[in-house]
């Protein structure tokens, strides 16, 4: 299952390493990341949280699993977890980053919609009914269907790549915070 989805992109793999020691990163990413476990039931009642962190999940000394945090008001439906590990390479510090945009929970949405729309199609067409509503029904009915497909699967699409984006961002922002600081305490001495 994890080609399709790979296919599908909702599983989207990102490397890249940037100029930070690992030991800095962990303590800084710990910083932006709030200690909680990613699961189904923790999210309804995320935004709610007081935290002012954008992302949860759990950090370590050489791997990651986080998932931004979903605010009031957020329009940007943010599904996709980021699993990844980190190396430290001479000065570098490699990452290889695993993002799922899937829900698991979609399987039953996809099932239950399919069986539905099979149903309804099937019903259609033994149901004694005039020849020229169903001509002008059945693509209203198709182009519903493909919408109740296409659209979540859009939504965990964009919910990858989007975070895709964020983490590469985020994780180069940390490194350039470092740069920076370290700039400006050496033009203090």
């Amino acid at each position: 299952m994890k080609e399709f989805l790979k296919k599908l992109k909702l599983i989207q793999y990102l490397t890249f390493e940037i100029d930070i020691q690992r030991s800095d990163f962990v303590k800084k990413l710990r910083n932006i990341v709030d200690e909680e476990e990613i699961s189904i039931l923790s999210d309804p009642f995320e935004a709610f949280s007081r935290s002012k962190n954008e992302y949860k999940g759990q950090v370590g000394d050489h791997k990651f699993k986080i998932k931004r945090r979903k605010k009031f008001f957020d329009m940007n439906m943010n599904f996709a977890v980021a699993e990844g590990t980190y190396q430290q390479q001479d000065e570098n510090l490699l990452f290889e980053i695993e993002i799922n945009g899937f829900i698991k929970m979609m399987i039953a949405f996809y099932v239950i919609v399919t069986l539905f729309y099979i149903l309804f199609i099937g019903a259609f067409f033994t149901v004694d009914v005039d020849e020229d509503f169903s001509v002008i029904m059945l693509p209203f009915i198709i182009l519903h269907g493909a919408m109740m497909f296409g659209m979540p699967y859009y939504l965990m699409r964009r919910s990858a790549s989007k975070m895709r984006h964020e983490i590469e961002r985020e994780f180069f922002f940390i490194a350039k915070r470092r740069e920076s600081l370290l700039g400006f305490s050496n033009s203090m001495n």
